[in-house]
């Protein structure tokens, strides 16, 4: 009914070889969070998303940038993304940027794409990354249909 066969089977080694190409790190799904407690001086680079709900005095470079109601910046920031909720000082050099009600920023904005909510604070100048698009040609008057001679 049952029966035992001793088959040799090669030994598999205990572990594998590791690979000689280096493979990128993937980047988390969650970003990367700097609580209110912490205070950072220094450059900040990441391929990821950061959340800054605290105080940087530094350069930021990241993928996504989202300062919160209580985080504080004071540098250059540069991302794909950048969602102010809280305070900039400095430069921001994104595609997007989003100004909250409750953002108070002071700085230069280089961008794409610039939304500024009803109640924020902006105190800079800002300029497009790309040439606008070019301009609307002038819509001629409409011909008005001639009268009738009686």
């Amino acid at each position: 009914m049952f029966s035992k066969t001793n088959s040799a089977k090669p030994a598999q080694p205990a572990m594998s070889e590791p690979s000689k190409k280096s493979t990128p790190r993937p980047v988390s799904a969650a970003p990367s969070i700097l609580g209110r407690d912490i205070t950072i001086l220094g450059e900040i680079r990441t391929d990821g998303d950061i959340q800054i709900d605290g105080r940087h005095e530094g350069n930021i470079t990241a993928s996504t940038i989202t300062i919160g109601e209580s985080g504080a910046i004071s540098g250059e920031i540069k991302a794909k993304a950048v969602y102010v909720r809280g305070k900039v000082n400095g430069k921001i050099n994104a595609s997007l940027v989003e100004l909250a009600e409750t953002a108070n920023v002071k700085a230069d904005i280089t961008q794409d794409k610039l939304t500024i909510a009803n109640g924020a604070f902006f105190d800079g100048k800002c300029s497009r990354r790309k040439q606008a698009a070019a301009p609307v040609a002038k819509v001629s008057a409409v011909p008005t249909p001639a009268k009738k001679q009686a």
